[in-house]
């Protein structure tokens, strides 16, 4: 190669640009283009060249250069020249060229002078060419009601793009992100092709069937819930939101029921949704397909806002609500408490307990939907009086006395409140401490004794947490029993008592029932009902030293149910023991043995001894009996002495002796 010069061109052709380190000819350029670019699939010139297309680089302006003394040179880079003006490490084969990354790139020509044209230098001429790269463009297709699509182009660097439906004529051109709505039933083939202005051919294209669609739904709000006074939090239940369309919150005033207004948008297939500071209003969903050919709104839904104010024994409650109801329900800590027309915008509870709280929520149902208010917590106050209660008077079977408080209406006391006891009578007046209401009894620590000997009545008073006390309740006179015997041996009962006052007063009739009592409180027989104050047990149980006794007195009063007993009252009767002087164990079948008669006779012992002391016969049951027989030998005349004791059921000693003949 000989030495040269070489030249650069602007805008084409660069001017003059240095001198190479070896001797050569600057030519000026014999044009603008000196050599031109051409697209080898489709023979034609380009200005801008594309990644993965070749192109060739031949001669203009009329210049010929035998293809032996011409070099093709293309560097990365703007202005990039072979080092030291060398082609020949460079040299592009058959002058072709294809770009394997996109940017700027520099194609240098180096012509050498003809062999025998008297020497001369070699001339350069370089061309700037901006390559192009020519990905698949990228693009998302969402499909719309009405056999459309919409079309959003998001990526692939052209300049400007068409979109084809099932091979059809081009529309276009879009710009990237531009969302255009097409045409394009469900299936169908949509393609869109990517190009730039300085070079049609640097292009490509992508490919996408049209999904389909999920059937259009009509959008539910089946639940509102306030969680505050508002402005504040509602919650919202939704359904029928299937993917593929665009979901928005509206809310439009009460004073503007068709003002809709945009609130947020909201996600396909939410069940449920917040806002954290709304304002009172009508709700609704609407839907829309992307394309926005068609739309539905779910039914308006209103909020409903909840208050409470309490005074005597009363709360208050009111509400708004921004639209239309079917009817209320209320519910007081989380029981309905009421039903209420679509008309109602208060309500008062009168049943309730002064210092109590109490929380409210109301419930209105709306186009298959129900809005739910917030919840109003109200503290009862007062400055009336309680209710009195109701009081009972009653004894356990260990005979302790004790006092039972019950709510005059209502299921029940308040929990809260206190009870305030009081004896007259009795062992004396007294004003007992006060017992909290949630424990509702009192137990007198006066003895039976000392009842028995003066009979007491009792009253209580309620006194709510407000510090309201209510009147004394009626007066409450316990049932004092006693019993003795009504015939020499006892075998018989007579029974007294005081009459029961019970809530509702002397005046209210009472019923009576003798029960006797097992030693352990099971009742072993009843008498009829009674009215008078005594009762005479003619049958008393035959085997019990100890009758026991209790009265069960009904009416008075009492709620329905409910009893009072009176004390246990018991009848000690003395054990009797008949033995014979004789027996004449002989055989013939009478008074053959020595068998124990008597009553209450149970768990004793029975000794018989003979003249000298030794035991010859004993004896812990009455179905235990001696035939005189003494170590298994063959009775004995004479006289033998016995010995009889037992612990009777009230743990008395009981002994007797004596003596007993045998005669044969």
């Amino acid at each position: 190669m000989k030495p040269f010069f070489f030249a650069a061109l602007l805008g084409g052709v660069l001017g003059l640009a240095g001198r190479a380190t070896a001797q050569c000819t600057i030519n000026t350029p014999p044009c603008a283009t000196p050599f031109v670019a051409i697209d080898v699939a489709t023979g034609q010139p380009v200005q801008a060249l594309c990644v993965g297309r070749a192109v060739r680089f031949e001669l203009s302006c009329g210049r010929t250069v035998a293809a032996n003394l011409l070099y093709y040179n293309a560097l990365p880079g703007t202005n990039a020249t072979p080092a030291n003006c060398d082609f020949t490490p460079g040299k592009l084969a058959n002058n072709t060229f294809t770009p394997a990354t996109a940017g700027p790139v520099t194609v240098s020509e180096l012509a050498n002078p003809a062999p025998g044209s008297g020497g001369g230098v070699g001339t350069v001429y370089v061309r700037n060419f901006q390559v192009f790269a020519s990905p698949p463009p990228t693009f998302t297709l969402v499909p719309c009601l009405n056999n459309t699509v919409a079309l959003t182009i998001t990526g692939g660097g052209y300049e400007q793009y068409f979109a084809q439906v099932n091979g059809g004529a081009l529309a276009g051109p879009f710009g990237a992100g531009a969302a255009i709505t097409l045409p394009a039933p469900a299936g169908a083939s949509l393609t869109v092709v990517g190009r730039y202005l300085a070079n049609g051919l640097c292009s490509n294209q992508a490919t996408q069937a049209v999904p389909a669609l999920a059937a259009p739904q009509t959008p539910v709000v089946s639940r509102l819930v306030a969680g505050g006074a508002l402005p504040g939090p509602l919650t919202f239940t939704v359904n029928n939101l299937p993917a593929g369309y665009s979901y928005d919150l509206q809310r439009a005033a009460a004073s503007s029921p068709t003002g809709w207004q945009r609130v947020q948008a909201v996600t396909a297939g939410s069940s449920s949704l917040a806002l954290p500071a709304a304002a009172a209003g009508l709700y609704r969903l609407g839907r829309r397909d992307v394309c926005r050919t068609d739309s539905a709104f779910s039914a308006p839904v209103p909020t409903l806002t909840l208050s409470g104010t309490s005074l005597n024994n009363t709360n208050t409650l009111t509400w708004q609500v921004a639209g239309p109801v079917a009817g209320y329900t209320l519910l007081r800590n989380g029981t309905a408490l009421a039903s209420l027309p679509a008309t109602a915008t208060s309500y008062a509870d009168a049943a309730v307990t002064c210092g109590t709280r109490y929380t409210y929520q109301l419930q209105a149902s709306v186009a298959g939907a129900t809005t739910v208010s917030n919840d109003a917590a109200v503290q009862t106050v007062s400055a009336l009086a309680p209710t009195a209660p109701l009081l009972n008077a009653s004894f356990d079977l260990r005979n302790r006395l004790t006092l039972t408080a019950t709510a005059a209406s209502g299921p029940a006391l308040p929990t809260d409140g206190q009870l305030l006891y009081s004896r007259q009578g009795g062992p004396g007046a007294l004003d007992f401490a006060a017992v909290p209401t949630a424990t509702d009894t009192l137990r007198d620590p006066a003895d039976v004794a000392a009842l028995l000997a003066a009979p007491p009545c009792y009253t209580v008073r309620l006194q709510d947490v407000c510090g309201n006390a209510s009147a004394a309740s009626p007066a409450t006179c316990p049932v004092l029993l006693t019993a003795a015997a009504a015939d020499p041996e006892g075998l018989t009962a007579r029974l007294s008592w005081s009459a029961f006052q019970g809530p509702g007063g002397s005046a209210a009739g009472v019923r009576y029932r003798v029960l006797t009592l097992a030693p352990n409180g099971a009742v072993l027989a009843t008498s009829p009902t009674l009215t008078g104050l005594s009762y005479l047990d003619a049958t008393p149980p035959a085997d019990r030293q100890i009758l026991r006794y209790r009265i069960e007195a009904s009416g008075g009063g009492l709620p329905g149910g409910t009893v009072s007993y009176s004390n246990v009252a018991s009848l000690t009767r003395q054990p009797r023991l008949i033995v014979p002087n004789a027996f004449t164990p002989n055989g013939d079948g009478l008074n053959d043995v020595l068998e124990l008669k008597g009553r209450y006779l149970s768990g004793f012992t029975f000794v018989v001894v003979d003249r000298n002391g030794q035991e010859v016969f004993r004896a812990t049951d009455r179905s235990q009996t001696w035939d005189g027989t003494i170590r298994g030998q063959a009775p004995v005349n004479g006289g033998y002495v016995w010995r009889f004791s037992l612990r009777d059921e009230a743990g008395q000693e009981f002994r007797q002796t004596g003596t007993i003949t045998i005669l044969r």
